[in-house]
């Protein structure tokens, strides 16, 4: 079968769907459904499965953004503590390194409009220490792992002790 000519609506769609991630504009997070084009998201917006789950939504719509919004917080958690440890990192950064998993939770389903409030939700409960800088927002994690923290100490001890 001869492949698609060069610019035509077709060959574009296929380049877009060999690319992988497409735009997040075309994405409906309650289906996990990611469309190709507006027609495409205009067309699933109508479908019958979709107005199901918006149904299903509409009935726990906090109980159901919650659950984005906390396991969109775990994430974002887990690739800054372990990729970068207790380093202070530009917010931006790890928002994309988080974003490259293809199934990632979407920052539009959780109950922060923008990455800013995000960053601030997380200096205002601790688990972060956050600073605005003309360069943008930077976050480094607090370490709160008792183990970790009880090996550090024993390190630091034995450190003093030698150096004695």
């Amino acid at each position: 079968m001869p492949r698609a000519e060069k610019g035509t609506p077709k060959d574009i769609a296929n380049r877009m769907k060999a690319k992988g991630l497409q735009k997040l504009k075309f994405y409906c997070q309650m289906c996990n459904k990611q469309c190709r084009d507006e027609n495409g998201f205009k067309c699933h917006m109508t479908s019958d499965s979709h107005l199901r789950q918006m149904s299903l939504f509409s009935e726990n719509a906090g109980r159901i953004m919650d659950s984005f919004s906390r396991e969109f917080e775990k994430v974002y958690l887990d690739a800054l503590r372990r990729r970068h440890g207790t380093k202070k990192m530009n917010a931006n950064n790890v928002y994309q390194e988080v974003i490259r998993d293809k199934s990632h939770v979407h920052m539009n389903s959780t109950r922060w409009a923008s990455l800013a409030g995000f960053v601030r939700y997380l200096g205002k409960t601790g688990k972060c220490t956050v600073e605005e800088t003309e360069r943008g927002w930077y976050v480094s994690y607090i370490e709160r792992d008792p183990l970790l923290l009880a090996r550090r100490e024993a390190v630091e001890r034995r450190a003093a002790a030698e150096s004695l």
